[in-house]
């Protein structure tokens, strides 16, 4: 049975590896790094940080971020293995980086949402 202390840290992870797949299999692409240099794409990992928030209310911010970094290696291989192009191990580290900060902002935001609206009204 998943604890809920540790529901927030899973669902996190298989989030943000589901949206690592649909990132770079071309399935949900916001890419427009040819006009302006930003992948929009990387603000869909705000999602798995949102999901983890809500998801373990004691842990808030940590529970999401241990399991975006817990998924990191594994995105990390996935990245290596399956890349057509050749990108260097910087690019694909700052591209996880990046991600990893969405979901935290995620995260972030979603804990502190669900605490101004749980704030006692006087």
């Amino acid at each position: 049975m998943i604890k809920r202390r540790n529901a927030g840290i899973i669902s996190s992870a298989v989030l943000f590896v589901l949206v690592f797949i649909s990132q770079k299999s071309g399935l949900a692409q916001w890419d427009n790094a040819a006009a302006t240099g930003a992948e929009l794409g990387l603000l869909l990992f705000i999602l798995p940080g949102m999901a983890g928030s809500m998801l373990s209310a004691e842990q808030g911010v940590i529970g999401p971020m241990l399991g975006a970094l817990c998924a990191t290696p594994l995105c990390l291989l996935m990245f290596y293995l399956a890349q057509s192009v050749n990108y260097t191990l910087w690019h694909q580290l700052a591209y996880l980086l990046s991600a990893v900060f969405w979901c935290g902002f995620g995260a972030l935001s979603s804990y502190f949402i669900v605490r101004v609206f749980k704030r006692p009204l006087h």
